[in-house]
């Protein structure tokens, strides 16, 4: 591997007045922040400009190497640590992060020997340039390596455990999705965490001993990167931050702790940023001083962490920056200090990556030292072909404590129980109590079922209802779920709907022997709850079981009546409702009961109308290039098309297009509040009406074509999972 030149340039130079094209360090007078630090460490990749989303990990561009700079500055030593001298099998590696021991005598990293193979985990020893392999799936990426105490390695991977299955896809791009895993640090013991819907990427460690990581949440309208962390047996996941409304972007990522209770993270927009933002000082709990200094470990929950902009000029979105202002890939704190000084990784110019591809140009990432306080940058290295990333002091650290595995719950061990001490305890819903009928278990799935791109014209996930666990008269409920599996809840009603605020947008999962139960339905993450006298009713009368020891195969519905109804395909357990009580009357024909839209294109004039049509049969609609197919004219006209990729298409809708799902809401859905559904919990009653029918006269029975019970509740249950075309029972590619 070559070694570029060192151009020197004095220390304080500014940014702005760099050569393009040089490489550059500090050099002369006094460090300052990097003072007793002998050598720094980066990762140098090849330049590239496909790493358009935060979650981006099998990039591959050959050679990448790890070096030394020592002292961190012009007068330093260039220094390849690997792999230049590990032999010829190494020539075309690419390395995609890294991680340096608590002794800083040896860097765990993810690397990619060739473009045919993929992603797995090494060790170098820094002093004698050693390296070996860690045993890993040769067919699966392993990335983001970083060393835990009591000689282990947390690790990203998509490789999975579960017989039979696949794993996840992400919603937008379909890449296969990231999980947690732990080894030892010689390769043995592999063990695989319990999985989010999407990606986990990015782990640090923190000093008390917890991994913080960047979690994908997406359900709906939730679409973001946030801060969660994590025990190191992959057990106990918690919000830290972003979810709350505390947040200032889209997404969060590579966090690194400054203090107790206080992190560096970047702030970016989900996609087009090649991975890179702004800088934020978040504080995860409430700031208090202690001998002078201020901390924030106390009360660390999501809803009491706050934040600084440490890079106020620097787009938060994914509009391209300007020049001199770029954006960071990455950042790590020097000192604790109000305004740090931080090591960071810089690029200048638009830095998005659209804009890059147009003008056929590459964003260059550089090392540099950022001060906080004055918003300057001094650089410290810059290779003009590559990206200098990740730079670390390489000091030895304390290692934090090694905390215990979590304890197991009572029941099958194969199993996760979940649940809630009082339900009505809520810092997002008004649960009155009494008002609660269950709580509704929702299992996630993606495109890996069979289905080949989407699930419907909506933003939603595949859904498999587990089950429904009654709310005790204490407010609490218990349930046992199948384990390592993404799941959300909703708290219902006696009609099955759910209540205002109470379908919580995020996925959790536990692994085997797992209890994840709360306080409430969201509660505050400050107060305490105590129960008096000390047991709920979940607990004296036992969970319940919600398919908990079912394989997946079995995860169906056998029938579409309120109780054995899994999933919702819409062809075969909706289209029959539809053509039995409806597309007489609601058949394409434009009248008063079949309004009418059109789509236009501004542009060229061409046009597409819809009438309202409740029958069976593909529906195809758009204009030009614009055009959408795959779904049938009784989904499209009930859900509507979708306005954002109409809106991004620049195409106009005129007419009278109501969209009668709210998805993910069947509570504020017009064709719910239309139909005036039935009581359906404990026993169903067709004679109780969940609204009041002198405002929502019950169409279907007005018009002589009323529903059963079991329709009523498929309808408001297709509400509430999102209105998704698609499930398990009707995937194209078959379950």
């Amino acid at each position: 591997m070559r070694r570029p030149a060192v151009k020197r340039i004095q220390l304080g130079i500014a940014l702005s007045a760099m050569t393009l094209g040089s490489v550059v360090a500090c050099g002369g007078g006094d460090p300052g922040p990097l003072d007793g630090v002998d050598s720094i460490v980066f990762l140098q990749r090849p330049k590239r400009n496909e790493m358009g989303d935060i979650f981006q990990y099998t990039s591959y561009r050959p050679t990448a190497r790890l070096v030394k700079l020592s002292p961190p500055t012009a007068d330093g030593q260039l220094t390849d640590l690997c792999c230049g001298s590990a032999g010829p099998e190494f020539e075309n590696i690419d390395i995609s992060g890294y991680d340096i021991s608590f002794d800083a005598k040896e860097i765990v990293f993810s690397g990619r020997l060739a473009g045919a193979q993929a992603y797995g985990l090494f060790i170098v020893e820094i002093e004698t340039g050693a390296v070996r392999q860690l045993p890993t799936n040769p067919n699966r990426d392993y990335v983001s390596p970083i060393f835990l105490p009591g000689d282990k390695v947390f690790f990203q991977t998509n490789a999975l455990d579960e017989e039979g299955a696949q794993q996840f896809r992400d919603e937008y791009e379909r890449g296969t999705t990231l999980q947690m895993g732990v080894m030892n640090d010689d390769g043995t013991g592999e063990k695989l965490g319990p999985r989010n819907l999407s990606h986990r990427v990015f782990p640090t460690l923190l000093s008390d001993g917890r991994v913080m990581l960047t979690q994908w949440d997406h359900l709906g309208d939730m679409n973001a990167g946030h801060l969660v962390t994590v025990h190191p047996d992959m057990t106990t996941v918690r919000e830290a931050f972003g979810k709350e409304g505390t947040g200032v972007t889209n997404s969060y990522l590579k966090a690194q702790e400054i203090a107790p209770g206080r992190v560096i993270a970047i702030g970016s927009s989900r996609d087009r940023t090649l991975q890179a933002g702004a800088i934020l000082d978040i504080r995860l709990g409430e700031p208090y001083a202690v001998d002078g200094a201020v901390r924030a470990d106390r009360n660390m929950s999501e809803d009491t962490a706050s934040y600084r902009l440490l890079t106020p000029s620097v787009p938060l979105g994914r509009e391209p920056s300007s020049m001199t202002v770029g954006r960071y890939y990455d950042a790590f704190a020097l000192n604790a200090k109000d305004y740090p000084d931080l090591l960071v990784s810089w690029a200048d110019g638009p830095v998005e990556s659209g804009t890059l591809g147009a003008a056929g140009i590459e964003a260059n990432f550089g090392v540099y030292l950022y001060d906080s306080n004055r918003k300057t940058r001094r650089p410290i290295y810059d290779d003009p072909d590559m990206w200098d990333v990740f730079p670390r002091p390489l000091v030895a650290r304390d290692a934090p404590p090694v905390i215990a595995p979590a304890g197991n719950h009572a029941y099958d061990q194969s199993t996760t129980l979940i649940g809630s001490m009082d339900v009505h305890r809520s810092t997002i819903a008004n649960l009155e109590r009494g008002t609660v009928y269950g709580v509704r278990v929702v299992e996630g799935f993606s495109v890996e079922e069979g289905i080949p791109n989407d699930f419907g014209i909506t933003e939603h996930e595949g859904a498999a209802v587990l089950g429904v666990a009654p709310v005790r008269s204490d407010g609490s409920w218990l349930a046992l779920i199948p384990a390592n599996i993404p799941v959300h809840v909703q708290a219902i009603d006696v009609f099955g709907m759910t209540h205002e605020n109470a379908n919580e947008p995020v996925w959790f999962s536990g692994a085997p022997g797992e209890s994840r139960v709360c306080g409430g339905c969201h509660e505050s993450r400050t107060d305490a709850v105590i129960i008096d006298p000390g047991l709920t009713e979940a607990v004296a009368r036992g969970p319940s079981n919600l398919l908990a020891t079912a394989p997946r195969d079995q995860r169906i519905s056998n029938g579409f009546s309120r109780d054995s109804t899994v999933g919702v395909p819409w062809d075969t357990a909706l289209q029959a409702v539809f053509d039995a009580k409806c597309v007489s009357c609601h058949n394409g024909t434009a009248g008063a009961a079949n309004p009418t839209w059109t789509i236009s294109d501004p542009e060229t004039g061409a046009s597409f109308t819809w009438t309202f049509d409740l029958r069976g049969g593909a529906a195809e609609y758009g204009v030009g290039d614009e055009m959408i197919s795959g779904y049938s004219r009784s989904h499209l006209s009930l859900m509507g098309p979708d306005m954002m990729d109409l809106e991004d298409a620049g195409l106009v809708v005129t007419g009278e297009l109501k969209i009668y799902v709210e998805p993910g809401n069947a509570r504020e859905s017009e064709l719910i509040r239309k139909l005036n559904p039935v009581r359906q919990f404990p026993t169903q009653d067709p004679n109780v009406r969940a609204f009041p029918v002198s405002e929502f006269p019950a169409h279907a029975a007005a018009v002589g074509q009323e529903l059963t019970p079991d329709e009523y509740y498929l309808l408001v249950l297709m509400a509430d999972l999102g209105g998704q075309f698609y499930s398990r029972e009707n995937a194209p590619g078959g379950y």
